[in-house]
């Protein structure tokens, strides 16, 4: 790996050609006094500063092309303006900025192919801003956007967190980092996105089918999560975080150091993550929810004339127990099998920060990804690759897995965007996919028994596109086409099982040998598509339309699971008959974004043709819905139909700068047509949600003060009651409604001589009044067992709850400082 690294910067150093740079000044429209400390951003180069006292900003260097210039700062509307790079003359833009109190409701987004803002966009849009992040206590960064308009979580304990967008999730959810895509186990139930939240400095949600740029894996919509931006030319920058909630002791800590010399650009990254097992009211502590991460990612990079070059390496690992809710009849956490002559963890077990204790999981992965983009006459031509190993280990209790299996990926992408100088068109076209292979380590010694939940297989992915927008003076016109086509390979696998419990991989003509895994080769193919509009009405008004059609080809897992998945309690059995998924659907948006008020309200309908999906069912076996102890799944397919709306509605009085509420709400049904009741309703719908905020800013950044930017603010999330599900043999049992409530203050501490930001102080606290709750996507509330005998969960209150009252203390020390007025450590 080193030599690699230090090839690529003997390449690097070879193309060493001047880029150019962009100047000017930002102003206020109505004064026409300089604005200092304003954000000004190249999104799609991961360039940024901020203005100084006269309202000056130079950004440099910055290759040949058209991009988005992006001005943000508290108290005015953010400014979106085209600029063209061309020649070797440093290039000015100076601006003009408006007063307004919400700076953050139209964003230059990067997600959709061509570059366009929130409000442009015919696909409705959600942004998480870094002061968002900042703001808020978490222990995954899915935690961290879950309650966004249409977005939701599932669970099965801390560490286990996926997204969903409209009520779909797992590998229907695109997960982008730094436009990437992350392939860590999306199919599985137990495994979370392994992502280092404290690398991530901002996210688009992407609501809605976006296959034509990403593939099948974007059915639902794309969560694209980005770092935060090189450090300015001729600087070196960082910071050093550290953290601490108190439910479950979660001590985190991160520390970032980046430089930028003359378009040599770094970033050095490395963080840490621990907690113990976490506490809630009905349960007490919860036995198997401790878990530990590692992670380092060392970024370089060269930004010339002719473009930019950058290759990241990271290394993360993620240790986590996953709870069995294994109990005895008065309804303590015991033991699967007594350890050290114990049945019952001991409060120092709970409170132990060793995930290694109960049954866990550890995964790791590695990643390399080497992107570029290249000007070619008035264009971009795009080329990314990568190689991803992602590790899997199943412990039971005890130091050997009893499930051992890696994935390895190498995505590619190579893409090419124009904008017409005249006639403002912009197309973006490529090809793009993936190549997997995964291979089933051997077999672990007894005492432990193996546990082979998928075959050894190859996954070739590739898809062809053209997306093209034009902008008119209100009007934004977006459509394209995309084909895919996906081929697996499996190989079969034969397994006996001696006189010891284990079993062993072996040969077919082995005597006693029984097949688990039949050999296939499948193939599937379709088109996906688009068409949208946005139009700006008056009085800040806007309306958009899309219609798509979306390609979803099977997954491992729904093809070819035969065998106990130890990580979600569940004996799965897939069906390698089952065909492509085909989605129809239909987005209407209406929003204004004034002054005083901002609101956008998004519907949708989904209709999913063959839409795959785990049912509980008897076995033919046992003539029950238990097999070898725990709850028989069998994938299936149907013609589904989710609709729904979900959208925001934000006072930021601009005569009140004091003061911000901030609502949101989704709202999900879905339905099998022409089922009976017990089987109508799709699995895991999220239930209704509102969620209110209130803050107050204390006060601004001015010279002589010790602090800056100061706020407190109070939340609340009510959720609804879900009893639209599918009851048939308890896959799913109903949710109670119930309401959180939460509570933040933060504020900048500043040198006053310099005006710089010396420490940024957050402290969060969810749950504020301790309630007992499990939400319905809360996949824990499943587990339950006596003496390690499985039992089948009728109602909430047997299973596992979801966290109680949680106070986090964060501190971030920003090196390089920061104006008090920056919004990188400051308040909005």
């Amino acid at each position: 790996m080193k030599s690699y690294i230090s090839l690529f910067i003997v390449f690097l150093c070879s193309l060493g050609l001047k880029a150019q740079s962009l100047s000017g000044t930002v102003i206020d429209s109505s004064t026409h006094q300089p604005i200092a400390g304003a954000a000004v951003s190249i999104p799609q180069l991961k360039l940024a500063t901020t203005t100084d006292s006269i309202g000056y900003f130079h950004i440099s260097p910055i290759p040949k092309g058209t991009y988005e210039l992006e001005i943000q700062i508290l108290g005015y509307a953010t400014i979106i303006q085209q600029v063209t790079i061309k020649g070797m003359a440093n290039c000015t833009c100076n601006c003009k900025m408006g007063a307004s109190c919400c700076s953050a409701n139209e964003i230059v987004i990067t997600a959709l192919g061509n570059i366009t803002n929130t409000q442009r966009s015919p696909v409705p849009v959600t942004l998480v801003t870094h002061n968002m992040l900042l703001q808020n206590s978490y222990s995954t960064i899915i935690d961290a956007i879950s309650t966004q308009p249409g977005v939701n979580m599932t669970t099965e304990g801390p560490g286990t967190t996926k997204p969903q967008i409209n009520g779909l999730g797992f590998d229907r959810v695109l997960v982008l980092m730094d436009g990437e895509r992350q392939e860590d186990f999306q199919w599985g139930d137990d495994h979370g996105i392994l992502i280092d939240p404290y690398a991530v400095y901002d996210a688009e949600l992407i609501r809605g089918p976006a296959s034509l740029q990403y593939g099948a894996s974007a059915e639902a919509g794309v969560i694209s999560f980005k770092a935060e931006p090189f450090a300015e030319s001729g600087t070196l920058q960082g910071s050093v975080l550290t953290e601490y909630q108190t439910n479950n002791g979660y001590i985190g800590t991160s520390e970032d150091v980046g430089g930028n010399h003359n378009g040599f650009v770094w970033d050095l990254r490395v963080s840490n993550e621990e907690a113990h097992d976490y506490w809630d009211p009905k349960d007490g502590y919860v036995w198997g929810t401790a878990w530990r991460q590692d992670n380092g990612k060392l970024t370089l990079g060269l930004i010339k004339s002719w473009g930019y070059s950058r290759i990241s390496v990271s290394l993360l690992e993620r240790r986590i127990q996953v709870p069995d809710g294994n109990r005895d009849s008065a309804g303590r956490f015991e033991y699967d099998a007594p350890q050290n002559g114990q049945l019952y963890p001991t409060k120092s077990d709970f409170l132990a920060y060793n995930p290694t204790i109960a049954g866990n999981k550890i995964l790791a992965e590695i990643q390399t990804w080497w992107q570029n983009s290249i000007s070619v006459r008035k264009g971009k031509l795009g080329l990314d690759v990568g190689f991803t190993q992602s590790i899997h280990h199943d412990i039971d209790t005890g130091t050997v897995g009893s499930g051992n299996f890696e994935v390895k990926d190498i995505p590619y992408s190579l893409k090419y965007q124009i904008v017409g100088e005249t006639s403002g068109l912009k197309l973006t076209t490529g090809i793009n996919g993936t190549y997997e292979f995964e291979n089933n380590y051997a077999e672990p010694p007894a005492p432990y028994i193996g546990d082979f939940e998928i075959p050894n297989y190859t996954d070739f992915q590739l898809g062809g596109y053209a997306i093209l927008e034009k902008d008119f003076k209100n009007l934004t016109l977006s459509g394209g086409l995309r084909y895919d086509w996906n081929n697996f390979i499996g190989q079969s696998m034969y397994l006996v099982n001696e006189s010891t419990p284990e079993q062993q991989i072996v040969s077919e003509s082995t005597p006693g040998a029984v097949l688990q895994f039949q050999s296939f080769n499948n193939t599937y193919t379709g088109p996906s598509g688009s068409i949208g509009a946005s139009y700006q009405l008056p009085s800040n008004n806007y309306l958009k339309l899309n219609v798509s059609k979306s390609f979803r080809a099977p997954s491992i897992n729904e093809l070819t699971s035969n065998g106990v998945n130890i990580g979600v309690n569940a004996f799965q059995l897939g069906n390698l008959n089952l065909k492509a998924e085909e989605g129809y659907q239909v987005d209407l948006a209406y929003g204004n974004n004034g002054k005083d008020v901002s609101f956008e309200v998004d519907g949708f309908c989904n209709l999913i043709n063959n839409f795959i999906f785990p049912v509980r069912v008897q076995s033919r076996v046992s003539g029950d819905s238990m097999i070898d102890g725990v709850p028989f799944y069998q994938y299936i397919a149907n013609k589904a139909i989710i609709t729904g709306f979900s959208g925001y509605f934000n006072i930021h009085p601009s005569d009140t700068r004091w003061l911000e509420i901030d609502n949101n709400f989704t709202y999900i049904y879905s339905y099998f047509p022409n089922q009976t009741d017990s089987t109508r309703h799709i699995p895991w719908t999220p239930a209704p949600r509102l969620t209110t905020e209130i803050k107050f800013k204390l006060q601004k950044a001015t010279s002589h003060r010790l602090i800056a930017n100061s706020y407190f603010e109070f939340g609340m999330a009510k959720y609804w009651a879900q009893n639209n599900i599918y009851s048939a043999l308890y896959s799913e049992i109903p949710s109670i409604a119930y309401t959180l409530f939460n509570a933040g203050v933060g504020t900048n501490f500043v040198n006053p001589a310099t005006g710089r930001v010396v420490c940024s102080l957050y402290i969060n606290c969810t749950n504020l009044f301790n309630i007992s709750y499990a939400d319905h996507l809360n996949l824990a509330q499943y587990f339950l067992a006596y003496s390690g005998n499985p039992v089948t969960v009728t109602q909430q209150s047997q299973g596992i709850y979801n966290m109680g009252r949680n106070i986090g203390v964060k501190l971030l020390f920003p090196i390089g400082g920061h104006n008090a007025t920056s919004p990188a450590p400051a308040m909005e």
